[in-house]
């Protein structure tokens, strides 16, 4: 998968973040607040895009020919909910990945890391999203933005490994 086609392309996200994000001024920290909060929404919700897009590529090519729909099976195993450990481990466990969250790591963020970061983005955009009284600032939306980023590349890189050592082809 080129990582940048998907879910709308993280590569476009990472630009409106940054054109958005600003420190506050002198009468505007409210509008800063709000592009803030809604940055950390965006940057859930195309995460998730992408994770439905590559576990749907992934199901594609890992299955084609083994099931009599890949579709419907993509179909009907979408991520329920917001991109958490679990639910992005049920998602691609019904393509036959038992832990698709293990392994995944980079300089400075074990797997532990990696997962106690994803929580941490999906209870901030929880929080913001229903209403909770939280302040967001800017480089907490860095944070975030650098950690989305790292693991898309780092769980595009393990699909296509994946798909590769199954079915002999790289995938993308």
């Amino acid at each position: 998968m080129a990582i940048g086609r998907a879910g709308g392309g993280l590569k476009a996200v990472a630009e409106a973040v940054n054109l958005l994000v600003t420190p506050p001024t002198r009468g505007r920290p409210g509008q800063v607040e709000a592009l803030n909060k809604a940055s950390v929404a965006l940057l859930s919700a195309h995460l998730q895009g992408f994770i439905e897009d590559l576990f749907e590529e992934a199901a594609g090519k890992l299955l084609a020919g083994k099931v009599p729909d890949v579709q419907t099976l993509v179909s009907n195993a979408r991520l329920r909910g917001n991109p958490t450990s679990e639910n992005i481990t049920r998602l691609f466990a019904t393509a036959g990945f038992p832990d698709f969250l293990d392994g995944i790591s980079w300089q400075k963020c074990t797997n532990a890391t990696v997962r106690s970061r994803l929580k941490g983005l999906n209870e901030l955009r929880n929080r913001i999203v229903h209403g909770g009284t939280e302040t967001v600032g800017k480089w907490q939306v860095e944070h975030f933005k650098a950690f989305v980023e790292n693991l898309a590349i780092r769980l595009d890189r393990k699909v296509a490994t994946v798909v590769r050592s199954v079915t002999g082809v790289a995938p993308w």
